[in-house]
């Protein structure tokens, strides 16, 4: 039976990874890679989890190890980290590594309780509000509802957004590419019916000008718009970014599972 460390190697070449997931695997290899996958008890999850949990947060230092900052971790963070292992497991058993009645050791971890953050990500009927502040306020640029409509709708940073030129966009086919990507790989992101909607009524020139086009011929400064429209919308300082999180987050909530969610944004 190959072990753990085995699994999780070929596991992190199926596909890449962030360093967060990378971070997670990592852990479980250092505490239980020796181990035969089969041969893993709940108990040794369980005591695992019970030292990440002494552990806590740890602080990166550059060309150093991370240090421990005496902070715990989140109950988010700990059911990360279980979730982790369950789907190296899962892995395994799509590899015929392990048998389909096999139970994984990561079955019975209960989970821990999380506090949600009301105001780390937007709600569905918060972003509409905002597409519909936009309309009205953005007279000029006109582009801010295609970009708030686009960032909910893909998941897209803002960067990776505002850097879309128009040969990145397939109306047809109904998707954009983002070439380059903060974890160095290529995203090819679905299009919404309400994302081909507003793309569609922008106007272009040349397949090399930018979606989200300002003055000389740059990505435009959406900064003051941004804020503008939060603060009409009675949502003041919201960031770009909680749109990202209120793609994930809608996600989860249709029962999307962890990885699909990556693998979409």
């Amino acid at each position: 039976m190959a072990t753990l460390s085995a699994v999780v190697e070929g596991y992190v070449a199926a596909r890449e990874y962030d360093n967060a997931t990378l971070g997670r695997l990592a852990f479980w290899e250092q505490q239980l890679g020796h181990r035969e996958l089969d041969q893993i008890t709940a108990d040794e999850v369980d005591a695992a989890m019970v030292r990440l949990a002494e552990r806590g947060r740890l602080r990166p230092r550059r060309g150093k190890e991370t240090e421990r900052t005496g902070k715990p971790l989140a109950g988010a963070t700990l059911n990360r980290y279980s979730a982790q292992l369950a789907s190296v497991f899962k892995y395994a058993r799509r590899m015929r590594l392990l048998p389909r009645t096999f139970v994984p050791p990561t079955a019975g971890i209960e989970r821990e309780p999380e506090n949600t953050d009301p105001d780390r990500y937007l709600r569905p009927e918060q972003v509409e509000k905002l597409i519909r502040i936009a309309r009205l306020i953005d007279v000029r640029w006109r582009k801010m509802p295609a970009l708030i409509t686009l960032a909910f709708h893909t998941g897209l940073r803002k960067t990776n957004l505002l850097e879309l030129r128009w040969r990145d966009v397939d109306v047809d086919a109904r998707t954009v590419t983002v070439a380059r990507t903060k974890n160095g790989r290529p995203i090819v992101s679905a299009l919404s019916d309400a994302a081909v909607t507003e793309l569609v009524a922008l106007p272009r020139r040349t397949i090399d000008d930018y979606v989200f086009e300002g003055k000389a011929g740059r990505p435009y400064n959406i900064r003051r718009l941004w804020t503008r429209v939060c603060a009409e919308a009675g949502l003041p300082g919201r960031n770009f970014h909680q749109l990202r999180h209120a793609t994930g987050h809608m996600l989860s909530s249709n029962g999307v599972s962890q990885s699909q969610i990556m693998l979409i944004m």
